[in-house]
């Protein structure tokens, strides 16, 4: 009888480790979903914000909120849809856009970043007095400051506008000259040939718009801050560097980061 006792109890030990162990491991599953779904939710909202950013700087770089007069909005808009950006969502983000639309304004910033590098952050913001000063608080907590030199002095901030490439170089070069372009060079991308129109950023929307008036198809408008000379960091230094600007990037008003890091020799 003992020995039968004894025989039960120690099964009943077993069973109810066993449960204990299945309800553990459920719970180990369960964390894991959770943990997993956490950073999945996170990247979306990051996928997302630097999806609205680009709708909202198509826009300003466009002059229009409609993709039917606005290429670059419509490729902007079609890349937001590939990315499983609902279309609720963009028509939210466009909505918005279209109401504060006379507020909104543009700026480039200078900053002295972690490590001795510059940074040039371009700003949209419909109160730019406001989000200059969030970004102080920020900055002092990534050891940066707003630099006191001109932009001009560390970068080459030229208007780009990339095309279809149409008949020669020598008659592109002179409907370049023609529509006050500076420069025109020859593009490849994917086996694809391209123009690239180079002007002063302020006559992007001018020049944009006599270039369709000669039957050029716009495939991109942007502005490009090229730095005049770079530095070289280390990959410690360069993380650093890295992690400064993601949290600067969180900024909704911070549409985008230049920097004068030598990023090929790292």
């Amino acid at each position: 009888m003992n020995q039968i006792f004894r025989t039960y109890v120690f099964n009943r030990n077993i069973c109810k480790s066993f449960e204990i162990n299945k309800r553990f491991a459920g719970h180990s599953k369960w964390q894991n979903i959770k943990h997993t779904k956490t950073e999945n939710d996170n990247a979306r909202a990051t996928l997302f914000l630097r999806l609205r950013k680009m709708i909202r700087d198509a826009v300003l770089v466009g002059g229009s909120t409609k993709p039917s007069t606005n290429a670059k909005l419509a490729r902007v808009i079609e890349y937001c849809k590939k990315s499983n950006m609902p279309s609720a969502s963009i028509n939210s983000v466009l909505e918005k856009i279209a109401n504060s639309k006379e507020k909104t304004q543009s700026a480039l910033i200078e900053i002295n970043g972690p490590k001795n590098c510059i940074m040039i952050l371009k700003i949209v913001s419909d109160n730019i007095v406001d989000t200059k000063s969030r970004l102080n608080t920020i900055l002092k907590k990534i050891n940066a400051k707003v630099s006191v030199g001109a932009i001009n002095n560390s970068f080459e901030y030229n208007g780009i506008i990339i095309t279809n490439k149409k008949s020669t170089l020598e008659k592109a070069t002179e409907d370049a000259i023609n529509v006050g372009a500076s420069d025109i060079e020859d593009m490849e991308d994917d086996d694809k040939k391209y123009y690239k129109f180079i002007c002063e950023p302020q006559l992007l929307s001018k020049i944009t718009t006599k270039l369709k008036s000669l039957d050029y198809h716009i495939i991109d408008i942007r502005e490009e801050l090229t730095p005049l000379c770079v530095i070289k960091l280390s990959d410690d230094d360069l993380k650093i560097v890295k992690l400064a600007q993601e949290k600067l990037l969180k900024i909704d008003e911070i549409e985008e980061i230049y920097d004068n890091i030598d990023h090929d020799n790292l």
